[in-house]
Parts: C-alpha cells; sequence; structure tokens
C-alpha cells in the first residue's frame, strides 16, 4: 500500500540578480525584531530572503559581520540634536531620548551591542555628544563621566524593562491574572503595596512617559543648579 505524501508548497524565491546588502539587512532586523538574537542564523535569513544560504555569504562573510552591519544601521537612526542650542540639558534630554527610541523600536539592537564590541562611529558620536554637554553644564571630568554611565544606564535598563514587560502583557488574560494577584495579597504583610497598586499599575501602563518622567528627574538631580 502506497503512502501519499504531503505536498510542501514550494518555497517562494527572490527574483534572479535582487539580493543586496540592504536587502539582507532589512530583512536581518525583522529576522531580529520578531524572533530574538537567539533565532538569528544564515539559514533562518536565507529561508526569510527566498535564497540558498550561499546566496547571502555572496554578500556578507558571516553572521558576525552581519550583525555589526545591522547594529551600525540601527545606530544611524539616532538623531542627535543639532549642536550649540545653548541649552545643555534639552540637549541632553533628547539624545537620551533618541538612545531609548532606539532600543525600545528596536529590543535586537541591545543584544547585538551587548553581545559583539562596539564598532560604529555612530555609538562614538553619542558617547562624546553626552559627556561634551555634561561638561558644558558644569560638570567636572570625572562627574560627566559618572554621569554619562548612570544615563546610559537608566536609559538602556528602562528600554529592556518596558518591551519586556509589554510582551508578556501581550498573552490573553495576563494583565487580570496580575491585578488578582495584587488584589489578593494580604494588607497586613504588604500594606504599601497594596495601597498603592492602583497607582503602581496606571503609571507602568505608559512605560515612554515613565521613562521621561524618570529622566527629566535624573538630569535635575545630576546637573541641579548648575
Amino acid at each position: 500500500m502506497s503512502v501519499t505524501q504531503p505536498v510542501r508548497s514550494p518555497r517562494r524565491r527572490a527574483p534572479r540578480n535582487s539580493l543586496n546588502a540592504d536587502r539582507i539587512l532589512d530583512a536581518a532586523i525583522r529576522l531580529l525584531d520578531c524572533h530574538g538574537a537567539e533565532a538569528f542564523t544564515m539559514r533562518a535569513l536565507a529561508q526569510q530572503l527566498g535564497v540558498g544560504t550561499m546566496a547571502v555569504y555572496s554578500h556578507f562573510r558571516g553572521k558576525d559581520e552581519i550583525s555589526d552591519a545591522v547594529a551600525q544601521r540601527l545606530l544611524d537612526t539616532i538623531e542627535l540634536p543639532p549642536a550649540g542650542s545653548g541649552d545643555p540639558r534639552a540637549e541632553l534630554r533628547e539624545v537620551c531620548l533618541g538612545v531609548y527610541r532606539l532600543f525600545s523600536e528596536h529590543p535586537s539592537a541591545l543584544q547585538l551591542l551587548t553581545l559583539r564590541p562596539m564598532r560604529g562611529d555612530d555609538a562614538i558620536s553619542v558617547i562624546d555628544r553626552m559627556l561634551g554637554l555634561l561638561c558644558e553644564a558644569g560638570l567636572s571630568r570625572t562627574e560627566a563621566a559618572r554621569a554619562h554611565v548612570a544615563l546610559m544606564q537608566y536609559t538602556v535598563g528602562s528600554a529592556l524593562w518596558n518591551t519586556r514587560r509589554a510582551r508578556a502583557l501581550c498573552d490573553d488574560g495576563v494583565r487580570d491574572r496580575v491585578r488578582a494577584k495584587i488584589d489578593a495579597l494580604p494588607s497586613d504583610r504588604y500594606p504599601s503595596l497594596v495601597s498603592l497598586a492602583p497607582e503602581l499599575m496606571r503609571v507602568q501602563e505608559n512605560g515612554a512617559a515613565q521613562y521621561e518622567r524618570g529622566l527629566d528627574a535624573m538630569v535635575e538631580g545630576l546637573l541641579g543648579g548648575r
């Protein structure tokens, strides 16, 4: 007795000679943003492009080179404010917001930049601008260095927190289960959490707005009355 094999739909292949570096990087960013760095392989990238794996190798030497190019392209999207506005606090805020938006919109960028050494001029430009603005605002050399690290830690950490929280709450019923768990907490053991639960849930609904509020507080605290 013969067994009927399932019919496989043919893989849609890219038109001949249509593959180029830009198309590869576009596909790599989509793959990374949708599935994360763990799922990023040359084979998966080739499948998304509808080409053989060797076709990708004809443009890039391997995954590491593509990762570096993707990180550089994403860093290119950070728009530094025009210099010389006379308001270093406002410029510093805009730089931090640009970094936050990048990591919020493209969580894969954070993974790539932490897994691979920094290689692009644009990342260096961001660091240089932030340090210059902090010195312009009146901080000493050491204070400027410490403030830069603190702002980057807060910015990157906030982007990571908010993107992961948003993904976790995407599943049906998760928000209701979280609320129910908090409502069930004994108030005698967790008095502050139970009392402030409504406010806590409300401010966490808009991660970007909460980041900006915290950023303003940090800048004010770091620069003080300067």
